[in-house]
């Protein structure tokens, strides 16, 4: 008895092995039709309206403006003589007296960054009590007529509580701005990647 079960099913597992065969090739002819008739049908999609944008008339100003005003040889040797002057009483420090770059500052600076310096309390580090002045490369970022923003390369002398100097470089941006017909310091910061990449 056992023979003859072994048989049936061998041959039922035979018969449902080919039917699985043959109903694969029929399902995969179909999809092969169905994907063969999408790509010859035309894709039709509704045409949508290409938006168009304008500048807004503020923009355009400031466009043509900015295209038609560059600053003269006059109004930058000008700056370039202002920006020094003021890094020479700014930059120094010295621990003992530390407040002296505000009162000697106040004309090369506007009122609005002279009350923010105000604010300002500048203090020497653990070892250095005395910075000095020696030179400044400097170099236009952003020129225009009424506002300019420069980079300033200042090259400093630092004195530490024993007496030793060593000299580094101090990298700032510099904003410049006309006010009553003059160039004054408007703002300025310490330069980093961000402002220079």
């Amino acid at each position: 008895m056992k023979g003859p079960v072994k048989t049936w099913l061998g041959a039922i597992i035979a018969l449902g092995m080919i039917a699985l065969l043959i109903g694969s090739i029929f399902e995969g002819n179909r999809i092969e039709k169905e994907q063969a008739a999408e790509k010859q049908q035309p894709v039709t999609q509704e045409k949508q309206p290409v938006r168009k944008y304008t500048p807004n008339e503020e923009a355009v100003s400031e466009k043509k403006a900015e295209e038609v005003t560059a600053p003269s040889e006059e109004m930058q040797t000008e700056i370039q003589e202002v920006i020094p002057e003021f890094l020479k009483v700014y930059v120094p420090f010295n621990a003992e007296s530390p407040d002296d770059f505000l009162k000697n500052s106040k004309p090369y600076v506007t009122e609005n960054l002279y009350q923010a310096l105000e604010q300002e309390q500048r203090r020497g580090t653990l070892t250095i009590v005395k910075t000095k002045f020696k030179n400044v490369d400097l170099e236009p970022q952003k020129e225009g007529l009424k506002e300019q923003w420069w980079n300033a390369d200042i090259e400093v002398e630092h004195t530490d509580q024993a007496g030793q100097t060593n000299s580094s470089t101090l990298a700032y941006i510099i904003k410049v701005k006309m006010i009553d017909g003059k160039w004054k310091i408007d703002d300025l910061g310490v330069r980093s990647r961000a402002w220079n990449p």
